[in-house]
């Protein structure tokens, strides 16, 4: 039996992560998903797979919404999991009904938070009153409603205390207007967009590393001079030495010097973790956006590097990773990315993977981006295009996840050294 899991990150006010929504279903060609039995398949499967990979992994130890139904309410599946750690997700489907009320103040007694999905407030039912009572947080489909019609729902539920979650946020002027509208929490992929600019502050180079960028994306980059611009950079040559010993590499002797590394490593190696500490160094604050968008940056240029193990193209596993690094460069930087990219000597390739997502490294990229936002159909025809295994690409999706956050946590044990 299998289950594929994605995730997806919930913002608040400040722009810092609080919590993830953990999106999963069973694979299509596993019969035991359909009906009831199904409902209780699945709670079981992702239930072990949760504690396999275990929550430090899949969300950094943040809260995680997890959607019940009807049945999975039933089963009684929230009590497998920490009251710190879950949010208890009521789908909009479920009838409101006093049995419904009888399990909500259960969970409440026992410490859980609740969220209402897609919430539809619902007049003339007498059991409204009482779900809201012990409900934590609406969640609202800003595609679904107006702003009037928010403003009203918002009126309704004022008398409870409760929180306002926006759903489907997909640009930063929305954003905006929900702040604005009394939400407290965000949910998509307004904050990964690059707010594009009329004009640019030079004082502010959000990449500040950009030529060292231009000469490791050479076809033939001079390795001396790619040492020297490491080595010209204290905090970056340092650093980059430290992770390489800590994460890359176990050696008896350490690698001391950055020709060194280039020597023994080799220079796709080195060009690999310096592109992942010029990333880093641009001082995102933890749990912030923009630190979010690091971290997507991460887990898409490893799952990338590991799909093309997945479809043999191996050798090629750098432009890979190159590929799923870059591919948040137009927010970084906050222009377009075709502009973005434009005066770095990238391979052609590379560059049409991330302006238009064809060719090879494309296709592995929004394989990436359709995992983040559980595009289910998406995945399935990409997986078949590519001819990999759904199962196996999950599986390097939730090792993606650890490394991200293996490398950050490391990262920040030695930037404080």
């Amino acid at each position: 039996m299998e289950v594929y899991v994605a995730r997806q990150p919930i913002f608040n006010n400040e722009c810092n992560v609080m919590a993830y929504e953990l999106l999963y279903r069973g694979s299509k060609h596993d019969q035991s998903f359909a009906g009831i039995d199904g409902d209780r398949a699945t709670a079981e499967v992702v239930m072990n797979s949760f504690y396999n990979m275990g929550f430090k992994h899949i969300s950094g130890q943040k809260k995680c919404f997890v959607n019940f139904t009807e049945n999975l309410l039933k089963s009684e599946l929230a009590f497998c999991f920490p009251q710190h750690q879950l949010v208890i997700e009521l789908l909009e489907n479920i009838p409101l009904t006093k049995e419904l009320v009888n399990t909500c103040r259960m969970l409440k007694s026992k410490g859980y938070q609740i969220a209402l999905d897609d919430y539809v407030f619902q007049m003339h039912n007498p059991y409204t009153e009482d779900l809201l009572r012990y409900a934590d947080i609406v969640k609202v489909d800003i595609r679904q409603y107006s702003s009037e019609e928010i403003k009203a729902l918002k009126e309704q539920v004022a008398p409870y205390t409760l929180e306002l979650l926006a759903e489907k946020v997909e640009t930063y002027e929305e954003f905006i207007q929900c702040r604005s509208l009394g939400f407290e929490y965000y949910q998509g992929y307004f904050f990964s967009k690059p707010v594009i600019m009329t004009s640019y502050d030079t004082s502010f180079q959000p990449f500040q590393h950009i030529e060292l960028m231009k000469e490791l994306a050479r076809p033939q980059p001079d390795v001396t001079n790619v040492a020297k611009k490491i080595e010209n950079d204290l905090s970056l040559s340092y650093k980059l030495l430290k992770l390489i010993n800590s994460v890359a590499y176990r050696r008896i002797e350490p690698i001391k010097s950055i020709v060194q590394a280039i020597m023994l490593l080799g220079f796709d190696e080195v060009k690999k973790w310096s592109y992942v500490l010029m990333l880093k160094e641009m001082g995102a604050k933890a749990d912030s956006a923009p630190y979010e968008i690091m971290k997507l940056c991460y887990i898409r240029a490893r799952l990338c590097e590991r799909v093309s193990f997945l479809v043999g193209e191996d050798r090629e596993s750098s432009s890979f990773f190159l590929t799923g690094m870059l591919s948040f460069i137009d927010v970084f930087l906050q222009r377009p990315m075709e502009e973005s990219i434009e005066d770095l000597p990238l391979h052609s390739d590379i560059k049409d993977a991330l302006t238009e997502g064809t060719n090879r490294y494309g296709h592995a990229l929004q394989l990436c981006k359709s995992i983040e936002v559980a595009d289910w159909e998406g995945i399935g025809d990409l997986c078949l295009l590519l001819s990999v295994d759904q199962g196996d690409l999950f599986t390097e999706y939730r090792q993606a996840i650890e490394w991200a956050q293996n490398l950050l946590e490391i990262y920040e044990q030695y930037s404080h050294t």
